[in-house]
C-alpha cells in the first residue's frame, strides 16, 4: 500500500489534484521484491565496511524494497544485479522504478539502499503528513521525573554510610570534619547541616559546591559528586537543584 502510494504520488497524484498521465497504479497486482534479494550471498559481494549480520537487517529495509509485476519478479528474483537492472529497463514501466535505476547505475549497495530509504521516507512524510495538533497515542505526555536528590537518597540507597567521615578537599580546611548522619545530615563541630553546600558555607564562609568540596575518603578522595553521579547513572530521573553548579568550586 505504501509503495503504491508513492507511485501514485511520482504520477502526479497529490491530494485532491489527478496526475497528468490519468491513471493510479493497479491495486494489489504488483509483488514486493527486494532489490538486493534475502540469498544475496549467491551474487553480491561483501560490503567493505558493513558485516553480512548488517546486510541480512539491511536488505529488509524499505529502502530496498520495489513493485514488480508478478511475471518480472519471477524472472529476476534472487538474481545479481545486472540482471534485474536489465529486466527493469527493458519490460518495467513503474516511475518508482525509474528513479531506483537512476540512483543506481553500476551497482546496487548497502549505501544504496540507505540513501533510497531517505529518500522514500521524505515521499512518506509528503504523503500522509501529520495533521496540525495531532498528538502521538504512543508519545508520552508525562513529564520526565525531576527532584533534588538529598543524601539520605544515597544512605537509602546504599552508595553511602551513616557515620562516614566528610573531609574539606582544601588543605586549610581538612580539620574540619563532619560526620554523615543516619538521617541524612551532616553533623560538623556541634552544628547539623541539612545539605552539602550548607555545610561548606559553615567551612569556608563563602558560597561554594559541597557536593564537590567534601570527600568520601581523603585517601582514595571520592567526592560526594562523585558517589551522586555514580548513583544517577543507574537511575532515569533528571537532577534538579541549586548545587550542581561549580561556582566556588576552586582548590
Amino acid at each position: 500500500m505504501i509503495l503504491e502510494g508513492i507511485e501514485d504520488r511520482l504520477r502526479g497524484w497529490h491530494g485532491e489534484e489527478t496526475g497528468l498521465g490519468g491513471e493510479r497504479v493497479a491495486r494489489g497486482q504488483c509483488a514486493i521484491e527486494h532489490v538486493m534479494p534475502r540469498k544475496w550471498v549467491a551474487h553480491w559481494k561483501p560490503d567493505l565496511v558493513d558485516t553480512d549480520e548488517q546486510r541480512d537487517k539491511l536488505v529488509h529495509t524499505f529502502g530496498n524494497l520495489t513493485l514488480l509485476t508478478k511475471r518480472l519478479n519471477s524472472s529476476v528474483s534472487n538474481g545479481p544485479w545486472d540482471g534485474k537492472r536489465s529486466g527493469l529497463q527493458e519490460h518495467d514501466v513503474l516511475i518508482l522504478n525509474r528513479k531506483l535505476l537512476k540512483s543506481a547505475t553500476d551497482d546496487w549497495s548497502n549505501e544504496s539502499i540507505r540513501s533510497r530509504t531517505r529518500d522514500l521516507t521524505e515521499e512518506i512524510i509528503r504523503i500522509w503528513s501529520v495533521p496540525e495538533g495531532h498528538k502521538s497515542g504512543f508519545a508520552s505526555d508525562k513529564p520526565r521525573r525531576r527532584r533534588k536528590l538529598q543524601l539520605i537518597d544515597l544512605l537509602g540507597a546504599g552508595a553511602l554510610q551513616a557515620g562516614v567521615q566528610l573531609t574539606p578537599r582544601q588543605a586549610k580546611f581538612s580539620h574540619r570534619i563532619g560526620v554523615l548522619l543516619p538521617d541524612g545530615q551532616i553533623e560538623l563541630e556541634g552544628n547539623t547541616f541539612g545539605r552539602p553546600s550548607a555545610a561548606a558555607v559553615f567551612v569556608t564562609g563563602r558560597p561554594i559546591n559541597g557536593w564537590s568540596f567534601f570527600y568520601v575518603d581523603p585517601k582514595t578522595k571520592p567526592s560526594l559528586r562523585k558517589i551522586r553521579s555514580e548513583y544517577l547513572e543507574s537511575l532515569d530521573i533528571d537532577l534538579e537543584g541549586d548545587e550542581d553548579d561549580d561556582q566556588g568550586d576552586d582548590e
